[in-house]
Formats: C-alpha cells, sequence, structure tokens
C-alpha cells in the first residue's frame, strides 16, 4: 500500500515562519548591538589615547623606558669616561667641553654625536668638527679651525673674520693689527672672492690695509701708501690678476699713488698724488 503524504497545517506553516523570523530580528539585533559595541571600545580606545598623549603620559612613558635602557647600557659597562679632543689651538679646553655639555657618566649609547658636532661648530675658531664614539666609554672630538685673514669694523666695533667672511669673535683695537682692515655693513658676506684673490698675490697683500665696500656693489683696496684701487663690481679675480701683472712689470704700486681705476678693462687709468708744484694728471695705462 503506497505511502501516503501528511500536508502540514497552514497553522504549523505560518508558526513555523513566524519562528524564522523572530530569529533573523535577533540576529539582526545581535549584529547592531556588537558593530555599535565595537565601534564604542574604538571611540573609547581613541579618547583615552588622546587623553594620555595631552597630558603628557605617553612622552613620560618614552622618557621613563629610555631612561631604563641608558641605565642598562650604564650598568653593562657602556658609560662615557672621557672627552678626547685633537686639533683645537685658538679653541680653549673649557669651550668645548661646554660645547659637549656634562655627559661624562652617561650611556655612550644613547649620546647624540651629530648634536654635539653642531653645537661645537657654533664655536667662533672652529670651522669644521667631527665628533664620534670610541667604545666603550670615550668620545672624541676633531676640530679644524678657522684661519684669520682679516677684520671687520662696523659701528666702531672690530670683529675678527677668516678668508670666507665667517666672524670668528670681536677683538680689541690693537689686536691682529697686521690683517686688513674690512670696512662696511655687510662686508663679511661680499668679502670672500676679492679676498682670497688678494691673498693669492703676496705683493699685493704686503700693501693692503683695508677693502672698503662701495655702495654695497663692489671693492676699493686702501694701500698702505694711502691710495686706492678701484676694482669692477664684476670678475674681481680678474682685475686683481691684472693689477699683479703691473706691478711686476711697472712697480705701480711702488709709485705715490691717489689711485688706480680698474672699473673699465678697456681703459686702465691711474692719477699720482700731487707733486711739490700741485702738478697732477690722470694716465692711462696702455
Amino acid at each position: 500500500m503506497p505511502k501516503v503524504k501528511r500536508k502540514r497545517s497552514a497553522k504549523g506553516a505560518r508558526k513555523s515562519k513566524a519562528s524564522a523570523g523572530l530569529f533573523e530580528r535577533v540576529r539582526e539585533t545581535l549584529s547592531r548591538y556588537l558593530v555599535a559595541g565595537v565601534a564604542g571600545l574604538t571611540v573609547i580606545a581613541a579618547l583615552a589615547g588622546l587623553i594620555l598623549w595631552s597630558g603628557g603620559y605617553v612622552g613620560l612613558a618614552a622618557e621613563q623606558s629610555g631612561k631604563a635602557v641608558a641605565q642598562t647600557a650604564v650598568a653593562a659597562g657602556l658609560d662615557i669616561r672621557r672627552i678626547t679632543a685633537i686639533g683645537y689651538d685658538k679653541t680653549t679646553e673649557t669651550e668645548l667641553m661646554s660645547a659637549v655639555g656634562p655627559v661624562v657618566g652617561g650611556s655612550i649609547a644613547h649620546f647624540d654625536i651629530h648634536a654635539a658636532r653642531a653645537r661645537v661648530e657654533q664655536l667662533g675658531w672652529v670651522r669644521a668638527a667631527a665628533v664620534t664614539r670610541l667604545w666603550p666609554n670615550t668620545i672624541h672630538i676633531s676640530v679644524r679651525e678657522r684661519e684669520p685673514a682679516a677684520v671687520w669694523q662696523l659701528s666702531g666695533a672690530l670683529h675678527l673674520i677668516d678668508q670666507h667672511g665667517a666672524v670668528i669673535r670681536e677683538i680689541d683695537a690693537f689686536e691682529y693689527s697686521n690683517l686688513p682692515l674690512i670696512v662696511g655693513a655687510g662686508a663679511p658676506d661680499a668679502v670672500s672672492d676679492v679676498l682670497q684673490a688678494v691673498r693669492r698675490e703676496p705683493e699685493l697683500w704686503g700693501e693692503a690695509a683695508a677693502l672698503v665696500r662701495v655702495g654695497d656693489r663692489r671693492w676699493n683696496l686702501r694701500l698702505k701708501s694711502g691710495g686706492d684701487i678701484k676694482f669692477p663690481e664684476q670678475d674681481v679675480a680678474g682685475a686683481v690678476k691684472t693689477l699683479a701683472r703691473l706691478q711686476t712689470a711697472y712697480g705701480l704700486l711702488d709709485r705715490p699713488l691717489e689711485y688706480v681705476d680698474l672699473r673699465d678693462p678697456a681703459r686702465l687709468v691711474y692719477r699720482e698724488r700731487a707733486d711739490e708744484s700741485g702738478d697732477a694728471r690722470e694716465q692711462e695705462i696702455q
């Protein structure tokens, strides 16, 4: 006898469908609460981090951690016990030690050699410096000092400068009196080319008394004899070489000059001081 399928009653079907709908609504509700909970925790964590950061607690924790690591390094024998230096003459040992700072006893692994080098290079006499770690316990400083080249006068004050125009230090009136004087506001920033060009010619350098900035455009070389060499705005090095050749060929600087005008390369002229008769003529150099 064949089996006969029993039909589900309409009431049972409705009950099953209602149960499925109920479970779906519960699942969606739980899902929404879960998402909201995760978002809430994220916001709470972000707010907590912001509060800690603004209150300095994060930086404090990092600082404490760094101190602990540094103390561990010191305990392991990696503490700074000596500071050595070479290459300094005008710079004092006190100045060098002050620039490096009170680091003896600290961790050599945590010593900032770049910051120390920058501080050493701020010293007036120091042109360049190198700071290195010599493990396990020594900091070594190597210095290259500036060479004095001229004295810059501004508003009555005198400053020693090197051949690049860098100010070394303020000096008294009778210090470095053998060096030429640089005169004019902003002169150190523009003096490098003319100063180096004149220094390359020993006969000119020996006669140089001052370099005077004219109109913030060009230079005059004041001779010890009182005469002026008027340099052009452009190609000062070429003009200096021309002057050196004239000195070699004619002994120009040995004359009682009022001035030598090199501003026009096509027409070089000079004028001697008036003699007893009052005669003073401008002469062209062929």
